[in-house]
């Protein structure tokens, strides 16, 4: 009972944390600059309301964990695709679902493993607010807000790609020991 509870609440954290992140970016760099198209009054209104601000960082979580798996299809497709040349990248995107089906995954390799893809969440909502001030705010590439986007977004995905290798590593470590134990 306990070990489901503690599943749910890593899907949970693993949902809600960047779209958090994601408002919480948003809001900062409003509150430091106001927008072109938002009034202050309405920024102020939405503050007011835990109901709505709650609703709009579930609607970006969501929005977000739909794009993140999107992109894990596409990965998974091109990890299938390349299953020869990337064994490592193949065991991530199709073996670890075995391997965690067949209780052959840690709880470490699994922090591991949604650390990936969480900080893949993060990367893809600092695209959106880069999209969001460039585009809808009007906003040059020079000025310090899609600088500083810019930066976060490269850290963030710099940070995505050393998880990545993390994550390889660690499925391909329990495929290892899987494999040593069925010798034994």
């Amino acid at each position: 009972m306990l070990e489901e509870i503690a599943k749910n609440i890593w899907i949970l954290l693993t949902l809600v944390i960047p779209g958090m992140f994601t408002y919480g970016t948003w809001r900062l760099i409003l509150l430091l600059e106001p927008g072109k198209r938002l009034n202050t009054a309405d920024l102020t209104q939405l503050d007011n309301s835990a109901l709505v601000t709650t609703c709009v960082i579930v609607a970006i979580a969501i929005l977000q964990q739909a794009f993140a798996i999107l992109i894990e299809a596409v990965l998974a497709s091109m990890a299938k695709l390349m299953c020869r040349r990337w064994p490592n990248f193949y065991s991530l995107f199709c073996e670890r679902f075995a391997l965690a089906a067949a209780g052959k995954l840690n709880e470490n390799a699994t922090r591991i493993i949604g650390n990936f893809f969480l900080t893949t969440n993060i990367s893809f909502g600092t695209g959106l607010l880069l999209i969001y001030f460039i585009f809808y705010e009007s906003l040059d590439l020079r000025q310090w807000i899609p600088v500083s986007l810019l930066v976060i977004l490269v850290i963030s995905l710099g940070v995505a790609a050393f998880r990545l290798i993390n994550a390889i590593w660690v499925v391909e470590d329990c495929k290892k020991r899987e494999a040593g134990n069925k010798i034994i």
